[in-house]
């Protein structure tokens, strides 16, 4: 099997991929596997799963995907993720970087050279690999997937690319959340249908406000940039361009019409979080993902925010928890739900 560079994978397309909701969940996951495992494949196979850190690993790995993965390899794989206890499953789903090598990511933490574990260099020993690369992505609440691959040798990726695949795994987890939420939603919520060129057909709720409105046409118009020529020319700055939602408030996804007219659908996507102690849902929301270890920039992106309104959202929360620091709201915040 030839291995390919990440560079073979465009950043846009594994966002659309992203945001297919015409696809079943496990459908949905093997696609989203494909268009990114250029990104982690190491030529050992990929796998991904969803996690949830409120239920055991072993029910995370029964809808597992995999994609030229032997069975004994799987075994193997599966065998030793089991091994992992609950903390140390956590640390690795949790923390790391949205794009990491299993070895690096472990060093940077300050956790002892893995290869020097007996069991993990026996597994690495077993499959013929040296280290692990995931693709990841964590909301608040402890929720994700995760896409991983075996390698020949330690990857290492550097800031550059780490910041721009940050950027699509928020897309990732914005999709995701979306999907769960409109499996159990009894209604059809779209509050604002526009055109690719940002004209509005339809809007109710909140979507009718003036501002709004304005908010949406300028994401489709920014939408529509990145997912142009940009996407192969700079695709780096069309990640940027494309938020993974709107005013804190909206995902932007397709919808195609008989004949194959497509609209951009604006849908209610706000983080569902527990109310320490009187926070608003942006604050709750902007506190919850810090507590991941996110930058404020990193944070604005995922909530399409201002980088300014973010750090002011943090202030308001620091002000009503009663903390000086950003280390004590993080530290406050993971002791209110109960972590």
């Amino acid at each position: 099997m030839t291995r390919r560079s990440h560079r073979d994978a465009n950043p846009i397309d594994v966002v659309e991929a992203a945001w297919r909701l015409d696809l079943d969940d496990r459908a949905w996951l093997r696609h989203l596997t494909e268009v990114i495992r250029p990104v982690v494949d190491g030529g050992h196979g990929v796998s991904a799963y969803t996690f949830d850190m409120a239920v055991p690993m072993t029910q995370w790995l029964r809808d597992e995907v995999t994609i030229d993965l032997s069975r004994r390899r799987l075994e193997l794989q599966r065998a030793f993720q089991l091994s992992h206890s609950p903390g140390d499953s956590e640390a690795m789903h949790i923390y790391p970087e949205p794009l990491d090598g299993l070895v690096h990511a472990t060093r940077k933490a300050g956790v002892a050279d893995l290869r020097r574990d007996p069991v993990v260099t026996e597994h690495f020993r077993k499959l013929g690999v040296r280290d692990y690369v995931a693709f990841r992505t964590i909301e608040p609440g402890g929720r994700g997937i995760c896409i991983n691959a075996g390698q020949n040798a330690e990857r290492v990726f550097d800031r550059r690319t780490q910041r721009l695949w940050a950027r699509v795994a928020a897309h990732v987890a914005a999709a995701r959340r979306l999907r769960a939420a409109l499996a159990s939603r009894s209604r059809d919520d779209a509050e604002v249908v526009l055109t690719p060129s940002g004209r509005v057909e339809h809007a109710q709720g909140e979507g009718t406000r003036a501002a709004a409105r304005a908010a949406l046409r300028e994401a489709v118009s920014r939408q529509e940039r990145a997912r142009g020529r940009l996407r192969r020319e700079d695709p780096a700055l069309a990640t940027e361009a494309w938020t993974a939602l709107v005013s804190g408030r909206w995902s932007l996804v397709d919808h195609y019409e008989r004949g194959g007219r497509r609209y951009i659908v604006a849908r209610r996507n706000e983080h569902e979080l527990p109310d320490p102690r009187a926070l608003t849902a942006r604050e709750r929301a902007v506190v919850h993902l810090a507590v991941l270890g996110k930058s404020n920039k990193l944070i604005a992106y995922e909530l399409g925010l201002s980088t300014s309104t973010v750090a002011t959202y943090l202030s308001w929360a620091m002000r009503k928890l009663r903390v000086t620091s950003r280390v004590e709201l993080i530290r406050l915040a993971r002791q209110l739900a109960g972590g």
